[in-house]
């Protein structure tokens, strides 16, 4: 198949070369025509204070004056100055001053560790820094570096508005297209950033491109919060709006209040955007929604759903009316947002288009300007990256066994190389010169680029299954799981998953550990089996990313390991707030008590007592016991569904000791049904008798196993019919005298759900909450001479395997009178399996086995697997009797 290669059509170039000025060849053009458009507004600057705006007039003055002022201090052509700080005008006045010299611009990551940043500095030998006090006084190790202040007062030598002052006579050299503009390090997403050098033809060809497109106007207003020292929004937010005689607006940080009053003041018409800021952006939008009711939020959802069909079918944005209000809050104004960094979720996508906004995405790298391809306001298809930029060529360059092609590219924009690495570049050009992006895709047949992924992060495992890692992420979306980072170790998939307290704490943060686990398993039956994670580590801390939100994927295993071992960092400082908390009498107690009972860990405020400490649900029963043998503080259910660290412990022990007294607890937390109730139930539980038996016919055996007395029986679980099948399968005496237990999650969960439940005997089980609470009513109802039914499994099995068997059954068991009566149930998975929508026809046989004869002061463990293979046992003897019957 031969390679596949894409440029714009002259008809395109044609249309887009008709700009109302001539292309660029220099950034120093570009600073010339600031000074032709006088008072237009070129910068507002929104701080939390208020907003400030700074002209076209005053931008070049301000450059001029930074250049006269570098060349007086010896700043000469071909040298090099590193600029250090975050976005303001000053920092793009300073990038300005500092080409118009002929000197190439450094620009840094101000975000980066000092060690990151001194390397950068030695690799790019600067001559002098433009920075921040703060950040000056980080770097020790390169004090002799000239230096001047973004931040420094006016009057002070050392400040970048003192420039100006020193060079008014000086003479700025001419500035060829050929020279270095800008030194940039890559972001450093599969290994260490490298340097790239871009020429001011490289950059102002990119610009020019992009400005011949009208993706913005001189009546635009562009919103930038993404960090002017990555190329993207170098290029496309700040030289594309500034050349296009627009307005850029610079909110003061990055946070949602930040952006949301750089909106209402800057009445932005675009903004540039990565995918995590578009997800933010949404996901406050939906928040919006839930917050006014669940009606508010159903109408939201139907509107939004009949807005994108609309969208897709007839182009037309209806949301633009539909939710004015929404967009009134990002100041009334925002039309477009332009999408680059990483890939754009189409479902996230046309979420945005549904809202009434246009959405643009694009496709490029650091070493070429950045944009090879990209959506224009007249050619644009949601889900693709684009076609070419005039003045681009891309290639794929095809593979033989059907594997995604990588692209390559060769234009105006692109690099020559990197900076002081021949060994770099000469892998990263082909022979004839084309620059290997190191990225895979196709084209479409209308010639629009389809990005599936990075080569070096395509997933070949033992038996050859190629994949990309984000087809695995996106299936494990949760709202259990932030986030998740999968890469391949040892032919297999591991995993480095971030829970979302706020949901584990809404669900119960008692089980956090067995939650995560609980998503994973019930996502991973819906993949291919290859697709599907081994293992994983939880983590607390994000999941370490670009500032433009790409995962450095190759961190990941260093993060897995160090999880394996601890999943918090102890702080060199403890904050005034922590300190407090420590030293209080019963903080202090329970501390020092703390490092008693777990001597072996390195306990931290952070520390996880489910994560670290191996807490589980039960083992919480045996801490809160002794917190209220040794301090007199009980927590109940709410306070220990409320810790997912031991500073949430020490809070929530302080505030129950605050509260005083003891709570009370209940013996048995569920009242047995009255005769009214109990008749209902036994209508509901013959007509369920009737259909089991009219339906999947099952077949019996060891009913004559069931003792006389009280019994514990433990099925195992494989479908919602399992219940059903048991009350079919028991005695009608024996079942009328049975009480279930039954999770709050299916059985609890409304009114008429809690009255069948009553009626049925079924008594509730939250294991994320309380436990404890559902062994003590088992424990009693035994005592009583009922029977129990209890699915030691906790949950039903994704495969129809039997799953391990949760503590809770053998803290049950303990020290019981009754007798255990394991119970294998086979055929109902067939019948009805966890994503089965509907049941259907199955054969359906049923065992009990002997009564278990458990050795008293047994550990729950042994008991646990004593259990766990007697049903073992009768499984394999009904699949042993259904292959004879088969025969």
């Amino acid at each position: 198949m031969p390679p596949v290669t894409q440029q714009s059509s002259p008809q395109s170039r044609a249309r887009n070369d008709a700009s109302v000025e001539p292309p660029l060849e220099t950034l120093a053009a570009l600073v010339a025509r600031f000074r032709e458009r006088g008072q237009r507004n070129a910068i507002v600057a929104v701080a939390r204070g208020g907003a400030t705006t700074l002209t076209y007039a005053e931008l070049a003055a301000k450059i001029g004056g930074i250049a006269r002022g570098l060349r007086a201090n010896g700043i000469g052509a071909g040298e090099r100055v590193a600029l250090l700080g975050p976005n303001s005008p000053d920092w793009i006045a300073a990038y300005f001053g500092i080409v118009e010299t002929g000197a190439a611009a450094v620009p840094l990551d101000p975000q980066s560790t000092p060690e990151s940043t001194a390397a950068a500095l030695v690799h790019a030998a600067p001559v002098a820094i433009i920075t921040t006090r703060a950040q000056h006084a980080a770097l020790a190790a390169d004090r002799e570096l000239r230096c001047w202040l973004l931040d420094a007062a006016g009057s002070d030598s050392d400040s970048v508005a003192a420039l100006g002052a020193a060079g008014d006579s000086c003479e700025l050299p001419p500035i060829r297209s050929a020279d270095l503009a800008s030194l940039l390090f890559t972001s450093g997403t599969t290994g260490n950033p490298k340097a790239v050098p871009l020429t001011h033809a490289n950059l102002a060809a990119n610009v020019a491109e992009l400005t011949a497109a009208r993706l913005v106007g001189a009546n635009d207003r562009v919103l930038l919060p993404l960090p002017l020292h990555h190329t993207y929004p170098f290029t496309v937010g700040l030289l594309t709006t500034l050349a296009a005689g627009g307005t850029l607006v610079l909110p003061a940080g990055i946070s949602g209040p930040d952006i949301l009053e750089a909106c209402r003041l800057g009445r932005p018409t675009a903004l540039l955007a990565v995918p995590r800021l578009c997800a933010a952006l949404m996901d406050s939008v939906l928040a919006g929604a839930a917050a006014r009711g669940a009606l508010a939020a159903r109408v939201f959802a139907a509107l939004l759903a009949a807005s994108i069909v609309l969208r897709r079918r007839t182009k037309l944005r209806v949301g633009r009316w539909l939710f004015r209000a929404v967009r009134a809050r990002l100041g009334g104004s925002l039309e477009l947002i332009g999408c680059g960094g990483a890939k754009l979720a189409d479902e996230l996508a046309w979420n945005l288009e549904g809202l009434g906004f246009r959405v643009l995405t694009g496709y490029g790298l650091t070493e070429t300007s950045p944009v090879l391809t990209f959506n224009t306001l007249r050619r644009s298809k949601l889900g693709s990256e684009g076609r070419p930029l005039p003045g681009v060529e891309v290639r794929i360059a095809a593979e033989d066994d059907g594997t995604p092609g990588e692209i390559l590219a060769r234009g105006r924009s692109v690099f020559a190389g990197y900076w002081r690495n021949p060994a770099a570049t000469a892998a990263t050009f082909t022979a004839d010169g084309w620059f290997r992006t190191g990225d895979l895709g196709r084209f479409d047949s209308a010639g629009y680029l389809h990005v599936v992924g990075r080569s070096k992060e395509l997933i070949v495992l033992a038996d050859g299954k190629k994949f990309f890692p984000e087809v695995v992420e996106q299936a494990y979306v949760s709202p259990l799981l932030r986030e998740i980072g999968v890469f391949e170790r040892g032919g297999k998939l591991a995993a480095v998953v971030v829970p979302d307290e706020g949901e584990v704490r809404k669900r119960g943060a008692l089980r956090e550990a067995a939650s995560v686990r609980d998503a994973l398993e019930e996502l991973a039956s819906r993949l291919p089996p290859y697709q599907r994670i081994t293992s994983y580590r939880i983590v607390r801390a994000a999941l370490p990313r670009t500032q433009l939100g790409k995962l450095r994927r190759h961190l990941l295993p260093g993060l897995f390991d160090g999880a394996a071992v601890e999943t918090s960092s102890a702080p060199t400082e403890l904050s005034a707030a922590d300190r407090a908390l420590i030293e209080t009498p019963l903080g202090g107690a329970v501390w020092r008590w703390l490092a008693e009972r777990y001597p072996q860990a390195r306990l931290t405020l952070d520390t996880s007592p489910q994560l670290e400490l191996d807490v589980d649900s039960l083992g919480w029963v045996a801490l809160t016991v002794e917190l209220e043998q040794r301090f007199k503080v009980v927590l109940d259910a709410d306070h220990v569904a409320r810790i997912l660290t031991l500073r949430d412990l020490l809070r929530e022990i302080e505030a129950a000791a605050q509260h005083g007294g003891t709570p009370q607890r209940a013996a048995v937390p569920f009242t047995p049904p009255g005769p009214v109730l109990r008749g209902f139930g036994a209508v509901l539980l013959a007509l369920a008798r009737a259909l089991v038996r009219v339906t999947l016919r099952p077949t019996v055996t060891g009913t004559e196993r069931l003792p006389p007395g009280a019994a514990l029986i433990t099925p195992n679980h494989t479908s919602y019919l399992d219940p059903l099948v048991v009350a079919a399968a028991l005695p009608w005496r024996r079942l009328r005298r049975t009480y279930w237990a039954g999770w709050v999650g299916v059985m609890h969960t409304s009114r008429w759900r809690r009255l069948v439940s009553r009626a049925t005997q079924v008594f509730p089980v939250d294991p994320d909450r309380d436990l404890a609470g559902a062994v003590r009513t088992a424990r009693e109802l035994l005592a009583r001479g009922y029977d129990v039914v209890w699915f030691p499994e906790g949950k039903r099995s994704p495969t129809g395997e039997l799953q391990a068997f949760e503590g809770g059954v053998g803290v049950l068991i303990e020290d019981v009178a009754a007798a255990v009566v394991p119970m294998a149930i086979d055929g109902t998975f067939a019948a009805w399996p966890k994503h089965r929508r509907w049941p259907r026809p199955a054969p359906v046989r049923v065992a009990f086995g002997d009564p278990l004869e458990l050795a008293s002061g047994g550990q729950r463990a042994q008991i646990r697997s004593a259990l766990e293979d007697a049903v073992r046992r009768l499984l394999a003897e009904l699949g042993t009797r259904a292959t004879e019957r088969a025969s």
